[in-house]
């Protein structure tokens, strides 16, 4: 069992330096804008890139996988996959509702790569393939996310079972849902 301030202070670590979005780092290192006001205002590698620069882009996405990556490694290494998986899910929240930039982040698609090469590398191949492919057919970037997403809880449920890498899968599932879903239900509206 983890103890609970491990917990809590691994949880706001992780929290606070997913925070820490690439995309507003780089829009100011080499743009010297706010990213929030440039394209659709998203601190992701897709807006950085669309709307900045290919090196800002790709700087961003280095540094958000990097971030998921770290934060969960570091999580596994304190404390086991418990703790791992509480501070995947905190960099990703973190990312996604910064607290440095006004709860205005990304959309959390590089920071969950690098938590998942973190925690569970052999899912990154599949889910990168099913994502391309829902893509191709739906031509809708939120919706394939949302769909793919939505799959991780299955698919940890049956290769796993329930436990840490089921409430990882599940984790992921619900904070997609929240950020890309009412994206996908404005789309349709």
């Amino acid at each position: 069992m983890l103890p609970w301030i491990k917990a809590a202070t691994g949880t706001l670590l992780a929290y606070l330096g997913g925070s820490l979005a690439g995309g507003h780092i780089a829009a100011r290192l080499w743009h010297r804008v706010d990213v929030r006001r440039v394209g659709s205002g998203n601190a992701g590698t897709m807006n950085v890139l669309r709307n900045l620069s290919v090196t800002a882009g790709i700087t961003t996405f280095l540094w958000d996988t990097a971030k998921g990556y770290l934060l969960a490694a570091l999580g596994r290494k304190w404390g086991g996959i418990e703790l791992a998986v509480l501070m995947a899910l905190a960099a990703v929240a973190g990312h996604n509702w910064p607290l440095y930039w006004q709860f205005q982040g990304g959309k959390g698609l590089a920071t969950s790569l690098g938590t998942t090469l973190a925690i569970y590398p052999p899912l990154v191949l599949p889910a990168a393939i099913v994502l391309g492919l829902l893509l191709a057919l739906t031509r809708n970037s939120d919706l394939a996310t949302l769909l793919t997403f939505s799959g991780l809880p299955f698919y940890f449920w049956l290769r796993e079972g329930p436990g840490c890498y089921f409430i990882f899968g599940l984790g992921l599932a619900v904070i997609m849902l929240l950020r890309h879903g009412p994206l996908v239900i404005g789309k349709f509206d």
